[in-house]
């Protein structure tokens, strides 16, 4: 198979659309872990974070025709999968109010009970505000820096780097109490 950049995919996938997707795979699977993982932490269930992560997919190809490259591709990827888990997040509310106990009662089955490590940082994470846990997440989940989180969050560079020092802060007294 041949090797070609972000942009020349990007290019040959654009160039092809709507019948030939055949680049489009190359294209996007490089992300897929990270996407993957990233809706989970988000929504915090392994099944809407499926269902937000083949939203985000459509969402790709329906309008990656006409994606200018004002963003890098990947940054403009997670840009739409962050609204997709927004979208998901209003559409459980919605649907709190349309379910009964049982509905509410299979949520608290579906936590984690164990009380590692890992629980601890999960629930300190739950604790957050979502715009916090989600920046948090886009930085040490998928690895992207400042100004990429910036731009999928909408927000200016000098906001983010402000939020992730008081997180860290807050989370560094959650540990030592």
């Amino acid at each position: 198979m041949n090797s070609f950049n972000e942009r020349q995919l990007v290019a040959l996938v654009q160039e092809g659309l709507p019948y030939d997707t055949r680049f489009f795979e190359q294209l996007i699977s490089p992300y897929l872990p990270k996407l993957k993982g990233y809706c989970t932490k988000v929504l915090n269930n392994q099944s809407d974070a499926e269902d937000v992560v083949q939203e985000t997919i459509i969402k790709v190809l329906k309008n990656l025709k006409g994606f200018k490259w004002i963003v890098s591709f990947k940054v403009w990827l997670f840009k739409i999968a962050h609204h997709e888990c927004i979208n998901k997040i209003r559409e459980r509310r919605w649907d709190l109010f349309q379910y009964d106990d049982d509905y509410l009662d299979s949520l608290e089955a579906d936590m984690p009970q164990e009380h590692d490590l890992a629980a601890l940082m999960t629930t300190m994470l739950e604790s957050l505000s979502f715009v916090d846990r989600n920046i948090m997440l886009l930085r040490y989940r998928t690895g992207l820096d400042f100004q990429e989180i910036a731009d999928i969050a909408d927000m200016k560079l000098s906001a983010v780097k402000m939020r992730h020092k008081r997180v860290l802060e807050y989370l560094s007294n959650q540990v030592e109490s």
